[in-house]
């Protein structure tokens, strides 16, 4: 299997041979479940790494606009509480893909937003992973109104339980004891 330009394996899916596009007067439809590899950001990924994909590709001269919907569902980590969180991402699609020509050293003024055509097939997996990728959230919450972590189980900075005798907050955090506020300073 062909391998994305990460190193990670590409879905023939999501491949479409250029000869086919063009060739055809309406445009290609692809649905279908398709599974990519390492869909994360920070602490967030998309669940079994599964992408619902309902595209439409057309060619249009030497390009191939690829318009529609991507779906997945993703599980984190309440950014608050710690709790965990799910959600979905349903987004629309649009991208314009574009024969990379030789000599042509940078994107012209315009075209910094479009995909390049390897070869003779449009790949799409590059599309439907940046767009989950955009998507996901970055510190998702479980709820608008969450609160936070339970007190008992996660004292917060600055309460009696942490001001006492004996260090209660996180380890990492102990440079930061010597730097003691004064309500005074405030004026």
């Amino acid at each position: 299997m062909p391998a994305y330009p990460g190193g990670l394996p590409v879905t023939d899916d999501l491949r479409i041979p250029l000869a086919v596009l063009r060739r055809r007067a309406d445009p290609r439809r692809i649905r279908t479940s398709v599974v990519l590899d390492d869909l994360r950001v920070g602490d967030v990924s998309v669940v079994d790494d599964r992408v619902v994909v309902d595209l439409e590709a057309e060619a249009r001269g030497a390009e191939v606009v690829v318009t529609g919907s991507v779906r997945a569902g993703w599980s984190g980590d309440c950014r608050r509480c710690l709790e965990p969180v799910v959600g979905e991402v349903d987004l629309r699609v649009h991208e314009v893909m574009a024969p990379d020509e030789p000599g042509r050293s940078t994107p012209e003024a315009g075209d910094a937003d479009v995909y390049l055509l390897g070869g003779d097939e449009a790949d799409l997996e590059p599309v439907v992973r940046d767009a989950v990728l955009l998507a996901l959230p970055l510190s998702p919450l479980c709820a608008d109104d969450c609160v936070g972590p339970d007190p008992e189980w996660l004292p917060s900075a600055g309460s009696p339980l942490e001001m006492g005798d004996g260090p209660v907050g996180d380890p990492r955090w102990a440079a930061l004891d010597v730097l003691r506020f004064d309500e005074s300073d405030l004026g």
